[in-house]
């Protein structure tokens, strides 16, 4: 077995956020790459009417367990749910669990997180910083504790224009900002007075996300100096570069929803400044580097608080790519990996400006969602499409401080981890992101839109490509139609202007 392989071997581990997109790919590569592993705990939260073996049954049931499926039909007995809410003291779990987990838990891997960008003050605080400190408190408990590593993001100090592998002064402390929400809670209707007093909390933070995360990394800082726990920050998360499944996503949430909607011509209009990089890191590579830094993690003395170590995982300094080079791939790899799903032709462009883009969306976008959802209805099907036209419009409302701006990051630690790996585990655990091809990552992303996310078969291609021949004669005709209503338009225009200042004769 390679080193990290062998680090694994006989060892258990506990996950929390494991059934989320990043949970997934983590514990199938886990159970594929290290056989020898112990027992994986999932932290699952309880659900009326299911049971936590239930629970997990539908878990494995994803299809990105299909590949270690059919090489490892005996992966499910090394999975095992517990019930509990990491919000919660002691995670919410039972007395039984906890002790249970404290004898045999040697690896935790906190991936629980609330990643709405709207979510209120307190249900942030409540998943991205008390359940921190719960699980410090446990890995303190833990009678085997080896490494413990806590996955921010690397936007947690995104008020920052140049982001190192250090720690920063968080926003608040983990008293402070316990002490603010509770403040507010004991007022009535605390929901609303929450939502009215976050602005100013938040200060520079543009969202309760980042800011969360940011209080997050202080109380690693504070609670685990002397563990051997470690911070990793990964940038814009997105589909699987080549395993478990090229292309795999679990929704369409972030980068692939909007390719998504690209792509089947709901929206032709998107808030972006085209001339900025653009950080993204496919999820198996995250995954990848995130297993070996408990083998690396444990093999360092403790340390003092100043010397928790952070790890940037990003793409921008080893492997840029710009908007508008996401825009260009998307555009032409979407023609190649056309979906049979689209309801109109793909076009469409970018804007950094605020008002443009609100009047292109209102034109492009909104007027083209009413007129489909007319025509539903009148064939006596449920109008929808302005509806998810409007949450678009809001997500990059929320999303613009983001997509029109660029941050520069260092990842040196990351770069050093990457070369004191081994050749195995270089081929086991690849995630040096200067190896990964755009082109092939977009190839890839595109086609498991289509699948995991469109519904598209395989095997309909050709179908998807006549559709799109006729959606794009449509286009055509559209525009050929609007075009001549608008010159129309003009010439009446300058027609009736020339009228009154005397420059043509009317005749009767």
């Amino acid at each position: 077995m390679s080193q990290v392989q062998q680090f694994y071997a006989g060892q258990n581990v506990f996950i929390t956020g494991g059934t989320g997109f990043l949970g997934k790919v983590l514990t199938e590569k886990l159970l594929r790459s290290c056989r020898d592993i112990g027992i994986i705990y999932i932290l699952l939260r309880p659900k009326k009417g299911k049971g936590s073996q239930e629970r997990v049954d539908v878990f494995l049931g994803d299809t990105v367990f299909d590949v270690l499926r059919n090489d490892y039909p005996e992966f499910a007995k090394k999975i095992v749910g517990v019930e509990g809410d990491a919000a919660k003291t002691k995670l919410g779990l039972s007395e039984t669990d906890y002790a249970h987990l404290v004898e045999e838990v040697s690896v935790i891997f906190h991936l629980a997180a609330s990643v709405r960008f709207t979510e209120t003050l307190e249900s942030a605080v409540a998943i991205n910083v008390k359940s921190v400190k719960h699980v410090i408190d446990l890995a303190r408990a833990c009678k085997n504790f080896k490494a413990g590593i806590h996955v921010s993001t690397a936007f947690s100090h995104c008020v920052r224009k140049s982001i190192n592998e250090e720690l920063y002064p968080p926003p608040m402390s983990y008293e402070e900002i316990n002490m603010t929400v509770e403040k507010f809670r004991r007022i009535e209707r605390s929901e609303d007075v929450m939502k009215y007093v976050s602005k100013p909390i938040l200060g520079e933070w543009p969202n309760t996300y980042s800011f969360t995360k940011a209080i997050a990394e202080g109380v690693v800082a504070e609670y685990a100096s002397d563990l051997p726990f470690a911070i990793f920050r990964p940038s814009i998360v997105t589909s699987a570069y080549k395993s478990p499944i090229p292309g795999w996503m679990s929704s369409p949430m972030g980068l692939p929803g909007i390719l998504y909607a690209l792509g089947l011509g709901i929206i032709h209009v998107v808030k972006i400044d085209s001339s900025l990089r653009l950080d993204i890191v496919p999820v198996d590579y995250v995954c990848n580097a995130l297993i070996t830094l408990p083998w690396k993690t444990a093999k360092t003395e403790k340390r003092n608080c100043e010397d928790v170590p952070v790890y940037n995982y990003v793409s921008t300094n080893e492997n840029p790519i710009i908007w508008q080079d996401f825009n260009d791939k998307s555009r032409v790899f979407g023609r190649k990996y056309p979906s049979e799903k689209s309801i109109y032709y793909p076009w469409g462009f970018a804007t950094k400006s605020r008002l443009l883009y609100r009047i292109s969306n209102f034109f492009f976008n909104s007027i083209q969602a009413l007129i489909i959802d007319v025509v539903l209805r009148l064939m006596g099907k449920e109008p929808q499409l302005y509806k998810i036209t409007n949450k678009i419009r809001e997500a990059f409302d929320v999303l613009e401080y983001f997509t029109t701006q660029e941050w520069d990051f260092d990842n040196q630690k990351i770069q050093d981890l990457w070369t004191q790996l081994g050749p195995e585990d270089r081929k086991t655990f690849p995630f040096s992101i200067q190896a990964l091809d755009w082109d092939e990552y977009f190839t890839n992303i595109l086609v498991g839109i289509r699948k995991y996310i469109a519904g598209d078969t395989d095997g309909n291609e050709d179908r998807a490509r006549r559709r799109h021949f006729y959606l794009f004669i449509i286009h055509l005709a559209v525009c050929l139609i609007f075009g001549t209503i608008i010159l129309w338009v003009i010439w009446r225009s300058f027609h009736g202007i020339c009228s009154t200042f005397g420059l043509t004769t009317v005749t009767p």
